[in-house]
């Protein structure tokens, strides 16, 4: 039997889920769980780092024997390290303004969409490169002292066994990586004067890298999205993912990378995949309205179940209320129900008053948006999508799940609920040898987890 542990970092809390392997069967189970929570540093909106190691350590003295451990978390945002190998500063968070103005003056060196042919990423101002450039600018005394900078799940492999790597899919955040390659784009580096020294050793996803007090740390898909892409079952040639958490990312697998022009004016972005080939995905906000509308609620006096709140929108009319997930305003911390009456206000529309009516023009918005930005993927990769696999946190919703099989006209497969942190699991087990490729995985995970199936039953208004 094989004793491994994952590490599921989100923007809102972290996890430590035990894994144990025997007879072509995986059995895992929560240990440890914990708030992630910003904090202002420094004037900037950052990571509390510290904590996050306390964390980390704390689940796994609760784990006891493992053979391995594995870490996944969000993209883009990193830390920097000393000549000694200590941290500089805090990581800062990518919701902080420290990058308002620097797409502007990027792209004054290197058009938008020449950066999308040689990264194969759309521009996000939340994107490293963005942020490298922030960091130079208002910190110099700080960019002047980096030696390493390393990705958030490379950065806590680091503080475990001190090897400071780069594993691919979180490089493939950065808009800095070349896509057919699978190494750094020398024309950006050069351009914008990042020495590719100042990043970990590029490392294959499944790499076995160090030891933490004689456990293996393996460096696993580091981007959350794709550790749940490892643990996709439905045929990929026929299938889209949907991985619905704080950040929605709708994608296909394929052999390359979509760079054309029409590529890059539909948005679509290209991620290392986590067994080889490319990850062709559209970044949609997920969760984070909702997130956002709950804390809200809670500091008002209420503090509401997701399951609650769906019971609610359950009750409410359909609105026909529309919201524009990509609104900047929506993309800020904030009293986020009056933010969404705001933005009814200003564009004529209903007003939502009550908690159930606010969820259900939420779901509803997201299934729209789902159901245009998949018509983007089809038109862009010119395949037919024939089904949808919703991953991660959004498959407990029912409700979502049906209506997102009603705007996008597919049948949806829910499921695993656990899709991030069981495709950590799964790709430390490719590294200990104990599976050998992702058509094992599938196998396995398709005879031990359950899934719920939903058929379009009415065509929805988009």
């Amino acid at each position: 039997m094989k004793k491994i542990l994952a590490f599921d970092l989100g923007s809102s809390s972290g996890r430590a889920i035990e894994g144990k392997y025997a007879d072509g069967k995986l059995q895992y189970k929560e240990i440890h769980r914990f708030k992630n929570v910003p904090i202002w540093h420094n004037g900037h909106l950052c990571w509390d780092f510290e904590k996050i190691m306390k964390e980390i350590y704390l689940g796994i003295e609760k784990a006891g024997e493992i053979d391995s451990i594995g870490i996944d978390a969000w993209g883009a945002d990193f830390g920097v390290l000393d000549q000694n190998g200590d941290l500089l500063s805090l990581p800062v968070h990518y919701r902080d303004l420290r990058t308002e103005g620097m797409i502007k003056e990027a792209q004054e060196r290197i058009t938008g969409k020449r950066l999308f042919q040689l990264s194969g990423n759309q521009t996000y101002a939340t994107n490293t490169l963005y942020q490298i450039l922030a960091l130079r600018k208002t910190e110099p005394e700080i960019w002047n002292q980096t030696r390493k900078l390393l990705h958030i799940p490379d950065l806590v492999s680091y503080l475990l066994c001190r090897n400071a790597v780069c594993e691919r899919t979180i490089a493939s955040t950065t808009q800095m990586l070349d896509p057919d390659s699978g190494m750094w784009s020398q024309e950006i580096l050069d351009e914008f004067q990042i020495p590719w020294q100042i990043f970990g050793t590029m490392t294959d996803t499944g790499t076995i890298i160090g030891e933490y007090k004689g456990v293996k740390v393996i460096a696993v898909a580091g981007h959350d999205t794709q550790s749940a892409g490892a643990a996709m079952t439905e045929d990929v040639g026929t299938t889209a993912f949907l991985n619905i958490g704080t950040w929605s990312l709708l994608g296909i697998e394929n052999e390359k990378a979509i760079l054309s022009d029409e590529g890059y004016e539909l948005g679509i972005s290209n991620e290392q995949g986590p067994y080889g080939g490319i990850h062709c995905i559209m970044n949609i906000t997920g969760m984070w309205l909702l997130q956002e509308c709950r804390r809200t609620w809670e500091e008002e006096g209420i503090l509401y179940s997701y399951d609650e709140l769906e019971k609610l929108a359950e009750q409410a009319e359909s609105s026909g209320i529309f919201l524009d997930l990509n609104m900047a305003d929506f993309a800020q911390p904030g009293n986020m129900p009056e933010k969404i009456r705001t933005f009814c206000r200003r564009t004529g529309q209903r007003i939502p008053e009550t908690v159930g009516e606010i969820v259900r023009c939420i779901y509803e918005s997201l299934a729209s948006t789902y159901s245009k930005e998949l018509k983007k993927l089809e038109q862009g990769s010119g395949r037919r999508i024939e089904k949808l696999q919703i991953l991660g946190g959004g498959a407990r919703s029912e409700m979502l799940c049906q209506m997102t099989a009603d705007y996008c006209g597919r049948p949806v497969t829910a499921g695993p609920v656990e899709a991030t942190a069981l495709g950590n699991l799964i790709i430390q087990l490719k590294a200990l040898d104990e599976i050998a490729d992702a058509s094992d995985a599938r196998s396995i995970l398709q005879n031990g987890e359950s899934f719920r199936y939903y058929v379009p039953q009415r065509k929805q208004r988009e």
